[in-house]
């Protein structure tokens, strides 16, 4: 029997990198696989390793930062038997090992579940364009369903499961989700397509979509922040606003190609929850911001904090609309 310890964020782009991954090395009943995921935000996974578990197993971590957990990379990797690790975030902490194989690019027009493709040559591209719809990547995405020569529905289709999958990973805790990540993986990877998974009526996309369209209607009500140059909003300590901050942030994106988005969300210890989307049209310089704060970081297109001041949030809007005048 093999060990196998899977690392995966818990948004569309990590559920379907490790999808994709498992369809293309699937693991026998005598394998012991264990998952290790939380919300979007919880990136420090690696830490939930210990030495024993790390024992003599095969480790695939997925679209969290390197950065993040690098110290535990190198503690795990002194027990492990290897370890593969794929992402899109900033890894200036990267280095090289004997048992480490990694897959990081951090360019905006990737996500993690397009390198994963990429690895496996297209072996299971579908579940691939799924991912950078959820990830907000949609002209990439239609590239691909260029290439695949799919139709109009089934664009809508991949787009819809994407974005689904990608607003049920957000919330401060699991108990904000409509399905834990781990629990939603294990449903979806019994599926052959992502178009299986719209097609079954019990499917989790069912309750996943009435939770969407709930918690969106709420956000277009929600207050919109007067800043010049950047599109701003602030959203409830709620678990709705929690669920829904990233998917309408990646909308606002879409409709405001050249403008910054920030989505505050109150938090319940008197501190906001920042998401920062770079304009569509030049998304760099998210993480570069968000880093200069204390608990902020993530990629060039797409970054956020998880606990800014309430003192700060001038400071913080201004320096983005100073970066991006």
């Amino acid at each position: 029997m093999s060990k196998y310890i899977d690392v995966f964020n818990g948004d569309a782009d990590g559920i379907f990198s490790l999808i994709q991954w498992r369809k293309a090395y699937p693991l026998t009943a005598q394998d012991q696989q264990i998952l290790i995921t939380g919300v979007k935000r919880d990136i420090a996974l690696v830490s939930k390793i210990d030495d024993e578990l790390a024992h003599l197993s095969k480790i695939t971590v997925l679209d969290i930062s390197f950065d993040k957990n690098q110290e535990d990379v190198n503690r795990v990797l002194d027990h492990c038997q290897s370890l593969f690790y794929c992402d899109h975030h900033k890894a200036d902490s990267l280095f090289e090992h004997p048992k480490l194989t990694s897959r990081i690019n951090t360019k905006p027009t990737v996500c993690t579940g397009l390198l994963i493709n990429g690895e496996l040559k297209g072996e299971h591209s579908l579940w691939a364009i799924a991912a950078a719809f959820g990830d907000g990547l949609d002209s990439i995405a239609d590239k691909y369903v260029a290439q695949l020569r799919l139709d109009t529905i089934q664009r809508h289709q991949l787009k819809e499961l994407g974005v689904l999958v990608n607003y049920n990973g957000y919330g401060s805790s699991v108990d904000d989700l409509h399905f834990s990540p781990e629990e939603l993986y294990k449903l979806l990877v019994s599926y052959d397509t992502p178009f299986d998974v719209i097609a079954d009526e019990n499917s989790p996309f069912r309750q996943l979509k009435e939770g969407y369209e709930t918690d969106i209607t709420q956000a277009k009500n929600s207050q919109q922040l007067a800043q010049e140059g950047i599109v701003a909003v602030i959203l409830d300590d709620a678990a709705w606003a929690r669920r829904i901050s990233g998917t309408y942030g990646n909308q606002l994106a879409a409709d405001s190609p050249d403008k910054p988005i920030v989505v505050v969300t109150n938090n319940a210890s008197g501190s906001y929850t920042i998401s920062l989307r770079a304009p569509k049209n030049n998304p760099y310089g998210a993480s570069t911001i968000c880093s200069q704060f204390e608990t902020g970081g993530g990629r060039e297109g797409a970054a956020g904090i998880n606990q800014l001041p309430v003192e700060e949030l001038d400071k913080f809007l201004d320096t983005v609309a100073k970066y991006y005048k």
